[in-house]
């Protein structure tokens, strides 16, 4: 008769020793199985002791153990051998992840694809070494990325490559679901061919692609509420009045001059320490009106809520020997966590490419047109939530928003300042991809000619309405509309040959690329409306002052590039990088410059002496890399304003008091300007 004997242990990596969670362990020839916690750990009952444990998971290395006389059995699971033959894009151009030297990490989307959200880069936070993803709390999800920390004074955004065409930022506009693979390039020797655009790192994104088959229809969907893990306990009217107390004592006033309307009685001990004995509210709140009858407003409270976001996304692919197509639609909600707030999107995105001329020309393309609408919270409102006054009510007996008295400081009714807000929503029109063809006129050799495009269109009205109370005494209404179209266009041009003589394999890649950008804003504004109806308040209907801007402003990259790659007997690898970039946001005596890159690698585990250890060490790569990238992340007209004199004939140390130096540091004397 069989005896059951339960089984322990933890599952942990071979790579850092982390625990592994959701490894499937099953006792082979059985039905019986178990997965591992959050831990690693597993427990499982086995019938004898000739039982044989299977540990399996997607992206791992197969491992059975028999189980004997033991009772613990912990394992170390490996990375799978297949991935080092998976091809990873590194800019330009593809490489077998085992042929890297430079440091590129490749994500895992579909472990990256089960957390819900809408910017994939906040799903990538621990999952990158050395990358660093915080969100900015609206509900766009929109984040801020840094990888390897501060490169610069002005902007740190990483260059993002999608499909071959760069952008820097606007990630919470791309539908995750399209997205195919991930790779991060975060040394300068890996991110070199990006030149003048590459110190904070590059993020390379390749959408999906149809496949050969029949034909795949997917949809899904996804709703998901979210608050606060943690709030700040909010003081109550009584506690609050006992700490103003307080804290007029100890600072040697009078608790009852407060201003607010609160009415101390204290007395002082024996050793004459002061006490409170009562304290009284007024009905209503020290303001002429009666009409705010004073209340115990949790303020935070007030303005926030649960938020909730949908997402639904389909998507059709199809592909034959001749081409392929990928088509998805897709709809994302959210609805913020403080009241009012909310962020949508409407995305579609179509990818095909067809053969030509049996095989030797290949054209495609992959656009994506996306609408986002977004209302923001008002800058600061949680703060002035944390500081409004507990004894202050929401709305008046009249249903009117309260206000600050002439006894409170300026903090403004939260809860008004985002009424006042709710029709101020930006929209936002994106259209973003390429079209190319790529000629093969012998086998191995390709050339390429890419055109990619990111248009964007912004449109917001902001509509300022008058309130009652002491903070809106003078204040006019307004409706102002603001306008922005952003161009960018990239047309690069690459050759590619790769060959292979017995044990050698090398490949080479020379390319051009241009980049335009042109931005163009405008903004009118018009004061005093009869009716505030945000279907009247257009700026036409207005009958006070009008004010009018606008501008245009942009910049011009020309850049040569080329790489070239060894790898002898899939064991000694190096690789050659070298860009020169001419930016026009630098003067002419120094708008180009040259960003050179070398990297070599020893794939140890692949030599003979390896043999051994070749159930614990899967891959072992030796490598070293020296590369420089650069920056142009400064204004467009930066060599136009960094030197300037100002004729106003002040003194003084400050650099627009005059045209003189204080260079003795008296701050006196003027020097004649010129």
């Amino acid at each position: 008769m069989a005896q059951n004997r339960t089984i322990s242990g933890v599952v942990s990596s071979v790579d850092d020793g982390l625990p592994l969670v959701g490894v499937t362990v099953i006792e082979k020839g059985t039905n019986n199985g178990t997965v591992t916690n959050n831990d690693g750990q597993y427990n499982i009952a086995v019938s004898s002791p000739n039982s044989i444990l299977q540990f399996s998971m997607v992206g791992m290395e197969n491992v059975e153990e028999k189980v004997g006389n033991r009772k613990i059995i912990d394992v170390r699971m490996s990375p799978s051998t297949v991935l080092l033959d998976q091809i990873v894009v590194t800019g330009y151009s593809t490489q077998k992840k085992a042929d890297l030297t430079g440091a590129v990490s490749v994500v895992e989307v579909k472990d990256m694809m089960s957390e819900s959200g809408n910017n994939p880069m906040l799903a990538l936070q621990g999952r990158v070494a050395g990358m660093s993803v915080t969100a900015d709390g609206n509900p766009s999800g929109a984040a801020t990325v840094r990888i390897r920390g501060i490169g610069t004074m002005n902007n740190n955004d990483p260059l993002y490559v999608i499909d071959g065409v760069p952008t820097k930022g606007g990630m919470h506009e791309l539908n995750s679901n399209d997205i195919e693979s991930i790779q991060v390039l975060r040394d300068a020797s890996a991110a070199t061919i990006y030149g003048s655009r590459a110190a904070n790192g590059v993020i390379i994104i390749t959408t999906k692609q149809g496949e050969k088959g029949k034909t795949i229809v997917n949809f899904d969907s996804y709703l998901t509420l979210s608050q606060y893990g943690k709030t700040v306990e909010m003081m109550n009217t009584k506690q609050y009045g006992e700490s103003l107390w307080q804290a007029m004592i100890n600072s040697g006033y009078d608790p009852n001059a407060n201003g607010i309307g609160y009415m101390f009685s204290y007395s002082y001990d024996e050793n004459g320490n002061p006490k409170l004995n009562d304290m009284l509210v007024p009905k209503y709140l020290v303001d002429g009106t009666k009409r705010m009858l004073s209340s115990n407003t949790d303020w935070f409270d007030a303005i926030t809520r649960t938020g909730e976001a949908q997402s639904y996304n389909l998507s059709v692919s199809n592909g034959t020997d001749k081409g392929n197509k990928f088509f998805s639609l897709g709809y994302y909600d959210n609805k913020g966590t403080i009241k009012q707030t909310y962020f949508n999107r409407i995305s579609a995105r179509m990818n095909s490419d067809y053969k030509l001329l049996d095989d030797i020309v290949t054209i495609g393309e992959n656009f994506s047109l996306n609408k986002t609408s977004e209302l923001q919270a008002p800058a600061g409102v949680l703060d002035l939530a944390l500081m409004a006054l507990p004894i202050m009510p929401v709305k008046t007996v009249d249903g009117d928003w309260s206000s600050v008295t002439s006894g409170m400081l300026d903090r403004d009714n939260p809860a008004r300042v985002l009424d006042a807000n709710r029709d101020n929503p930006y929209s936002y029109w994106r259209l973003f991809g390429n079209a190319y063809i790529d000629i093969q006129p012998i086998k191995n050799f390709h050339f390429k000619s890419n055109f990619g495009i990111d248009y964007g269109n912004y449109y917001q009205r902001i509509l300022t309405y008058t309130y009652t109370g002491r903070l809106g005494e003078g204040l006019n209404n307004a409706s102002q509309i603001v306008q922005n179209h952003f161009m960018k266009w990239t047309w690069s041009n690459i050759a590619n040959y790769q060959f292979k003589i017995n044990k050698h394999r090398m490949d080479f890649l020379a390319g051009t690329e241009f980049n335009k950008e042109t931005d163009i804003s405008f903004s009118a504004k018009k004061e005093d409306f009869e009716i505030e109806n945000p279907n009247y308040m257009w700026p036409s209907a207005g009958t006070g002052e009008t004010y009018a801007t606008g501008g245009s402003t942009g910049y011009a990259l020309i850049s040569f590039f080329g790489k070239a790659n060894y790898v002898y007997d899939d064991k000694y690898l190096a690789s050659v990088t070298a860009r020169r970039d001419g930016s026009s946001r630098f003067g002419k005596e120094n708008r180009f410059g040259t960003f050179p890159a070398f990297s070599a690698g020893w794939r140890i585990s692949q030599e003979k002496f390896m043999n051994n250890f070749k159930d614990i060490i899967y891959d072992l790569k030796l490598r070293a890399s020296w590369g420089q990238t650069g920056n142009q992340e400064i204004d467009n007209f930066a060599n136009r304003t960094l030197i300037y004199t100002n004729y106003i004939g002040d003194t003084g140390p400050g650099i627009n008091s005059g045209t003189a130096y204080d260079i003795t540091g008296s701050d006196e004397g003027l020097l004649p300007s010129g």
